[in-house]
C-alpha cells in the first residue's frame, strides 16, 4: 500500500514536544535517593549475552482508533554486552508478512536498536529519539564528539538528576509477580525542568520502582532535547515522537537486566486526518547468560572512557543462515498482542492529550475529508476545524469540516459534537455526504481515490446523503468490544456519474446505479468484537461484527448483517478466513440496502456486481505457504533494505450467494439500471440473484511476505477459462 511509505516519511519528518512539571515531596526523594544508589552499575555485573526476538511492525492508526497493521518483519538475533561498552548484535533469522511491498523497516535500524542496561548516570540512547541539530547545508545531523554512535541522555536516577527533572507521584502501589515473589511497584512521574539553559537530552514520562529494594523495573516515556535547535517546520503542523519503555526482570537474585523493550515511533499531520503512522518494534529477551566473559584489568580500569566512544554493532548472518532458521520461540505478530498506539496518549504532544487549557486545532478526521476523487464529484477538496475543550469541559471534543466537489459543484461537510468519559462516548452529528453503497468491504474500505484517478477504476457506487444522528458508544475492556447505538434523521438522493472516465484516460466507469430518494428515521445498533482484528490485517487474531439497521418513513427496510473475520499463523503456514451474511426486509426495498456481489465484491471470477438481492453470503478463505528460500532482506544499498523475496504457495476459494425471494426484492434489483426514458426497448437489469451458490478459486505465487500475488482465477461453478490475476495486498 502507498501509505505504508508515507509512515516512514510521517515519523522521520516531524520532532518531538516537551514538558514541564513540579518538585518531589520528601518522601520521594527519599525513595529516589535509594534507587540511585542501587541503579549503580554492580561491580559484579561484567558482561551479559542473550537471545532475542524483535517484531517491527508497520501500521496506521485510524482515527476512530482501528489499528491496521500493514507488515511485520520479524527478528532473532543474539546480544553480546560488556560492561566496558562492547555490544554486538548478529541478526540470524529474519521472515516477514506484508500486505504490500515497500522498504523494510531495517532501513531505519542501521546498529543495534537494543538497550543493553538501565544501569548507571546516562542512558545511550539512537540519535532518532532527539531532536537533531541542523547542518550548514540544511539536512539535521546530530553531534556526538566522542565517536559513539548514539547519545548519552540524564539518567532519571542519575546522581545530579535534581539539576534536570522535577518528580512527582511516588504515591501509589500496585503489585507484580515475579516467580514466587510479589513485588511491589511504584509509579513516578518525571519531567523535565523548564529552567534548564544547556543543551542536553532528557527522559519524560514514568519510572516504576521496585518499592521493597528500590530498583528500576520499568522506564515508559519519550526522550527530549532542551535548548538544542529550533523545531522543524514539518513540526509546526503536525508531532512525531519516539516513545520507549524498557521492562527489566531480577536475573540470579541481583541483576535488573532487559526482560521487553518497545520503541514505538508515532507520527500524524492533523492537517490531512487524525490518522497517525506507527512503526512499532518490540524485543523479548530469552536465555540471558550473565558474566560469561573475562575482561581484563587493563580493561576494566578504562571501561569508563571505553564505554563512552562504544558503538553499537549491527551484523548480519550468512544468507543461508538467515533462510534456515527456524527456532522462532513466538508467532509471527504475537509479540505486539494487546498493545495500541493510544498507549503513550497521557505522556505524548499536547495535541494527543485529554487535558489540560483548551485547544484548537485545523484538524481533519480523515485524509479522505481534505482530497478524495470519484466518478460521481469528481476532484473534492476541503479541510476541518477541532475544537478539544479538556479542562474546561472533559471528554468534549466539537469537530467541524467541509470541501466541495468540483465535477459535481456540490459542498459537503458536517459538523460533529462528541462527549467521552470513561468507557462511554457521546456523539451527535449533521451533515451533507456521498456514501459508498458497496457491501461486505474490507475494514477502512472508504473508496479508492488511486485507482479511480489513475486507473479509470471505480468498482463503488454512491448516494448522496443529508443526515443528522445522535449516538452513544460503550468500549469494554482495551478494545475488546465496541457496542454502538445510534438514531437520526436521513434524506437519499441519486447522483449521477460526472465522469466517463478518468481524466488522464482509461476505460469507461459504468454509470453510477440507482437510488431510491426519500428521507426516513434512521435506528442502528453495532457489536464488534476484536476491532482490530481481521484477515484483511497482518495481525494474527479473530474478529466479528454485528449490526442491525431500520429505516421509518418515505423509505422503509429493516437489514441485519453479520461477520466473522481472522488470521492464524502456523508454522510456514497462515490461514485466512472471512465469512459474511446479511437480509434486508421491506415492502419497498430501497435499492442502495441491496446486497451486491462480484469481481470486486468477494467474487473475483465475475463481473463487477454481477449479483444482487435481498439476502447474501460470502465466504472467503486462503492458504499461505512462506518458503524456506529467499528470506534474507535484500539490502540494495547500504542504508535502504527491501524485505525479503520470501517466495510462497498461496491457493484461495471465495464463493458468494444472493436471492431475491420476493416481488418487492426483484423490483428493487430492476430500480439499480439508470433508465433513459427515451431508450426504455433497450432497458436491461445490471444485476441479477446468483441462483446457486456461486464459487471462484484463486492459485498462484506469492512474494515479500504475501506483499504481491502473481497466478489465475476462474469460476468453478461453471466451465469457464483461467484469468491471469495479478494483485497486490491481500487476495483470497
Amino acid at each position: 500500500m502507498m501509505w505504508r511509505g508515507v509512515v516512514l516519511a510521517m515519523v522521520m519528518l516531524l520532532m518531538p514536544a516537551t514538558l514541564a512539571a513540579q518538585s518531589a515531596t520528601v518522601p520521594l526523594r527519599q525513595l529516589l535517593d535509594d534507587a540511585s544508589q542501587r541503579n549503580r552499575l554492580p561491580d559484579s555485573l561484567i558482561s551479559y549475552r542473550a537471545r532475542v526476538e524483535t517484531e517491527i511492525s508497520t501500521l496506521l492508526r485510524r482515527e476512530e482508533g482501528t489499528e491496521m497493521v500493514a507488515a511485520i518483519e520479524q527478528v532473532a538475533s543474539s546480544m553480546k554486552w560488556n560492561r566496558a561498552g562492547g555490544y554486538e548484535q548478529r541478526i540470524g533469522g529474519y521472515r516477514t508478512q506484508q500486505l504490500s511491498v515497500n522498504m523494510s523497516m531495517l532501513s531505519l535500524l542501521q546498529s543495534g536498536w537494543l538497550n543493553p542496561v538501565l544501569y548507571g548516570n546516562r542512558l545511550r540512547i539512537r540519535p532518532q529519539a532527539a531532536n537533531a541539530r541542523p547542518s550548514p547545508r540544511g539536512r539535521t545531523r546530530v553531534g556526538r564528539g566522542d565517536g559513539s554512535d548514539t547519545l548519552p541522555a540524564i539518567h532519571p536516577l542519575a546522581t545530579d538528576r535534581e539539576r534536570y527533572y522535577r518528580f512527582t507521584g511516588g504515591d501509589t502501589v500496585v503489585t507484580m509477580r515475579a516467580g514466587d515473589r510479589v513485588i511491589p511497584i511504584v509509579q513516578v512521574r518525571v519531567q523535565p525542568r523548564t529552567d534548564l539553559t544547556q543543551d542536553v537530552v532528557l527522559f519524560d514520562g514514568d519510572i516504576a520502582l521496585d518499592a521493597s529494594r528500590g530498583t528500576l523495573v520499568r522506564m515508559r516515556g519519550h526522550f527530549v532535547r532542551r535548548n538544542g535547535p529550533r523545531r522543524s517546520v514539518g513540526a509546526t503542523f503536525g508531532d512525531a515522537v519516539a516513545f520507549v519503555e524498557y521492562e527489566n526482570a531480577e536475573r540470579m537474585g541481583t541483576y535488573w537486566l532487559p526482560a521487553r523493550q518497545r520503541i514505538e515511533l508515532q507520527a500524524m499531520l492533523p492537517l490531512i486526518g487524525d490518522g497517525r503512522a506507527v512503526i512499532r518494534i518490540v524485543s523479548r529477551f530469552y536465555d540471558l547468560e550473565v558474566n560469561d566473559t573475562a575482561l581484563s584489568a587493563a580493561t576494566l580500569a578504562a571501561q569508563d572512557s571505553l564505554r563512552l566512544a562504544s558503538r553499537r554493532r549491527l551484523s548480519y548472518a550468512p544468507d543461508d543462515s538467515l533462510a534456515s532458521y527456524s527456532a522462532w520461540r513466538a508467532s509471527i505478530g504475537l509479540l505486539s498482542t494487546g498493545m495500541h498506539a493510544d498507549d503513550f496518549d497521557d505522556i505524548g504532544p499536547d495535541r494527543w492529550r485529554t487535558t489540560g487549557p483548551p485547544r484548537f486545532d485545523f484538524s481533519a478526521p480523515r485524509a479522505s475529508d481534505v482530497i478524495h476523487f470519484n466518478r460521481v464529484e469528481g476532484l473534492f477538496t476541503g479541510g476541518g476545524v477541532k475544537w478539544t475543550l479538556r479542562d474546561r469541559a472533559p471528554g468534549v471534543v466539537v469537530r467541524a469540516n467541509a470541501g466541495y466537489a468540483w465535477a459535481e459543484q456540490t459542498v459537503r461537510g458536517r459538523v460533529q459534537v462528541t462527549r467521552k468519559r470513561g468507557p462511554w462516548t457521546l456523539e451527535a452529528r449533521g451533515g451533507r455526504s456521498l456514501d459508498n453503497t458497496n457491501d461486505f468491504r474490507v475494514p477502512l474500505d472508504s473508496g479508492n481515490s488511486f485507482g479511480a484517478f489513475f486507473a479509470s477504476l471505480d468498482p463503488y457506487d454512491y448516494v448522496s446523503r443529508t443526515s443528522a444522528t445522535a449516538a452513544v458508544v460503550r468500549t469494554l475492556g482495551v478494545r475488546r468490544a465496541i457496542m454502538r447505538a445510534e438514531v437520526g434523521v436521513a434524506d437519499d438522493r441519486y447522483s449521477a456519474s460526472n465522469y466517463v472516465r478518468s481524466p488522464i484516460g482509461g476505460d469507461a466507469y459504468r454509470p453510477n446505479r440507482g437510488v431510491d430518494a426519500g428521507g426516513y428515521v434512521r435506528s442502528a445498533m453495532l457489536i464488534e468484537w476484536h476491532p482490530d482484528a481481521a484477515a484483511e490485517f497482518v495481525a494474527p487474531g479473530i474478529g466479528a461484527r454485528l449490526s442491525y439497521e431500520r429505516g421509518d418513513g418515505t423509505l422503509s427496510w429493516q437489514r441485519m448483517e453479520a461477520r466473522v473475520s481472522g488470521r492464524r499463523p502456523v508454522g510456514p503456514f497462515t490461514a485466512v478466513a472471512r465469512a459474511d451474511v446479511g437480509q434486508v426486509i421491506g415492502n419497498r426495498i430501497p435499492s442502495q440496502q441491496l446486497f451486491e456481489l462480484g469481481r470486486y465484491q468477494s467474487l473475483p471470477g465475475y463481473e463487477d456486481k454481477e449479483f444482487a438481492g435481498s439476502r447474501a453470503a460470502a465466504v472467503r478463505a486462503g492458504l499461505l505457504y512462506i518458503s524456506p528460500f529467499l528470506r534474507s532482506p535484500i539490502r540494495v544499498t547500504p542504508r535502504f533494505w527491501l524485505p525479503a523475496l520470501s517466495p510462497g504457495l498461496s491457493v484461495g476459494v471465495q464463493s458468494g450467494w444472493t436471492d431475491a425471494p420476493t416481488p418487492a426484492a426483484r423490483a428493487s434489483i430492476d430500480r439499480l439500471a439508470v433508465t433513459d426514458p427515451t431508450l426504455l426497448a433497450s432497458w436491461a437489469p445490471v444485476a441479477r440473484p446468483t441462483e446457486r451458490i456461486r464459487a471462484s478459486v484463486t492459485a498462484g505465487v506469492r512474494f515479500f511476505g504475501g506483499g504481491v500475488f502473481v497466478g489465475g482465477t476462474r469460476p468453478v461453478d461453471h466451465a469457464a477459462p483461467w484469468k491471469m490475476l495479478v494483485s497486490f495486498g491481500q487476495a483470497w
